[in-house]
């Protein structure tokens, strides 16, 4: 999507209307804090009654044996230099097209 023209429904990059119009709607309050989050987080009558949400964790981390670690970086290595080697050979091919 881009900048609509004066005859457009809404101006600016992000579609609707607000007071968050401006942000794109990934940043907008409703987006990261759920439907209405605007009423909760911006409105001085309401703070009174915001619900309370429980923290989020992050899973425990769980320790690798180094042995394994090693296996698994040698293996990504391969596969990361099989890759490489793939993008040569298209390169290469590509520069004999011309």
């Amino acid at each position: 999507m881009g900048w609509r023209g004066r005859g457009g429904g809404w101006r600016g990059p992000w579609p609707g209307r607000g007071p968050f119009s401006y942000l794109p709607p990934w940043q907008r309050p409703g987006w990261l804090y759920g439907r209405g989050a605007c009423w909760w987080l911006f409105a001085p009558n309401l703070q009174a009654t915001i619900p309370q949400a429980p923290a989020v964790m992050p899973p425990a981390y769980t320790a690798v044996p180094k042995e394994q670690e090693i296996a698994m970086l040698e293996n990504q290595a391969k596969w990361l230099e099989q890759t490489l080697e793939q993008i040569r050979k298209r390169l290469e091919e590509l520069k004999k097209e011309e």
